[in-house]
């Protein structure tokens, strides 16, 4: 038996849960190259308009953070991915006041639109989704299971803006549809913590380049490994958890499936 073969077959013999954490592992890697790509493409694209853009932002007061809301709702309701916000937010207001900024601007976002959808283009959007059958599964799901699908949703790696469409258009009602959308602060805070990152390693690379080695006054190793350890962690943690809920979603979708089936069958068999 060739090589290559012996591999494939040890591979394919892995057991359920180490092929498991080796899509974690890989997933992880990926993330962290995705967080080194912004990190580069930060100091090298945005880094010299930071000044200017951070300058516009602070003369506008308090008004700041609520024209970044209202650019994130505009955004977003037209389908540009929620993540480009959080990276923004961390590196214009830090990592607590931009994690804050976002979940707001989400919340408000999925208010809106699912008033919008529902006072104006549901039937036409429901049209839409029955030609694709496992859009109209999941959004059958919602309306059967409200709260729990909904949740494990926000917290798996799906579109925000499908989202808020999508549960716009089942039968879920608004309590349920907004409390799921405490589904997305886990990623809000990871999106987050990737820009405020960015923004620090940019910041202590151009403090590096200008007076050496040392570290910024105020500044120390530990706190240094806390926050790239923390970026880690939240990665590591963002994986798992969107990875649980992927499962969690299609063990309920196929427990409705069945229920409904069951439902179908059920005035056959009285009769």
């Amino acid at each position: 038996m060739s090589p290559e073969h012996s591999l494939e077959g040890d591979s394919q013999h892995l057991h359920p849960l180490q092929r498991s954490w080796k899509h974690i592992i890989l997933r992880i890697l990926g993330i962290l190259v995705a967080v080194g790509l912004i990190a580069l493409a930060y100091i090298y694209l945005l880094e010299p308009y930071m000044g200017s853009i951070e300058g516009f932002v602070k003369s506008l007061g308090s008004w700041g953070p609520l024209a970044f809301i209202g650019i994130f709702f505009i955004c977003t309701f037209l389908f540009l991915p929620e993540s480009i916000f959080s990276i923004a937010a961390g590196t214009l207001f830090g990592l607590w006041m931009g994690w804050v900024w976002v979940v707001l601007a989400g919340f408000i976002t999925a208010l809106g639109v699912f008033w919008f959808v529902r006072l104006c283009i549901r039937d036409r959007i429901n049209r839409m989704i029955k030609r694709h059958p496992k859009a109209y599964a999941v959004e059958e799901a919602m309306g059967q299971s409200g709260f729990k699908i909904l949740f494990l949703l926000r917290l798996a790696p799906v579109n925000y803006s499908l989202l808020n469409y999508m549960g716009a258009v089942s039968p879920c009602r608004f309590k349920p549809f907004m409390l799921a959308c405490i589904g997305m602060i886990p990623g809000n805070f990871s999106g987050v913590y990737m820009g405020y990152v960015a923004r620090h390693t940019s910041d202590l690379a151009r403090h590096i380049h200008e007076h050496g080695r040392s570290l910024p006054q105020g500044d120390s190793m530990v706190r240094e490994i806390t926050i790239y350890g923390g970026l880690i962690v939240a990665i590591v943690a963002s994986v798992v958890v969107a990875r649980v809920a992927l499962k969690a979603i299609h063990k309920e979708t196929l427990h409705q499936k069945a229920l409904k089936e069951q439902e179908d069958l059920s005035p056959a068999l009285e009769a």
